[in-house]
């Protein structure tokens, strides 16, 4: 079975394969397919996204003893960002095994950073259902490992965090930041963000999400403001 490949490609092999299988299902597939009593991936990828902060919050803690909260917390926020799940999506090559509607299909859905992201973190709520916080530990473990190196190794850009900081502490007050549109249709929208700071705009950004969307815009206005980005 093609499923078998995937459980090959992240080290573990479910008890039960109908989880597995709706952790692969898209909303849109489940829309087109309304008679066969098929249940989308959404909850399990609620269920994920905590597996993973607390997975990650765990193994930051154990490895960094000597680190602040504020410093634990930017490298959370690194480890579960978007770019970084879809990195471990793509080389798990995740994309392949989704069951997407037809709509999707021809958008190239199966590329797509929003759906690639959330499908990791229902593939992971899956796994957790289906065996144990250790286990599903072990995969994630080895998966960073795979596919972003060492905890030491990985750069952390946190920009809002940096610029939050870098605002206050130099011009003593902190921006805000404000979702000012949203583009293309429901299932594949873009959200735009801009970041005001003394009523001038100094940055504005675009993502898949609100948080990319203000991550981008936060990195667009510590350039405006001449702060030194690697």
């Amino acid at each position: 079975m093609i499923l078998d490949q995937l459980e090959l490609r992240i080290g573990y092999t479910f008890r039960n394969k109908e989880l597995l299988r709706q952790a692969l299902t898209h909303t849109t597939y489940v829309n087109e397919h309304q008679g066969e009593d098929l249940e989308d991936n959404q909850r399990l990828e609620f269920l994920g996204d905590s597996v993973l902060n607390t997975a990650i919050t765990r193994r930051l803690y154990a490895a960094f003893p000597d680190e602040r909260e504020g410093s634990l917390t930017k490298m959370r926020a690194e480890l579960i960002s978007e770019p970084s799940l879809v990195r471990i999506a793509r080389r798990i090559d995740l994309g392949k095994y989704l069951y997407l509607g037809r709509g999707e299909e021809l958008d190239d859905g199966r590329d797509k950073s929003s759906i690639l992201a959330d499908a990791y973190e229902s593939l992971i709520g899956a796994i957790f259902l289906d065996s144990s916080f250790d286990e599903v530990l072990a995969v994630i473990d080895n998966q960073i490992n795979e596919t972003l190196g060492s905890l030491d190794q990985i750069t952390y850009t946190d920009y809002k965090s940096t610029l939050l900081e870098y605002c206050q502490s130099t011009f003593k007050y902190t921006p805000q930041i404000v979702i000012v549109d949203e583009i293309g249709p429901e299932h594949d929208k873009t959200f735009v963000a801009d970041v005001v700071l003394d009523d001038t705009v100094i940055g504005s950004g675009q993502g898949k999400n609100k948080k990319q969307a203000a991550q981008m815009a936060c990195r667009e206005s510590l350039r405006s403001l001449g702060y030194p980005l690697s």
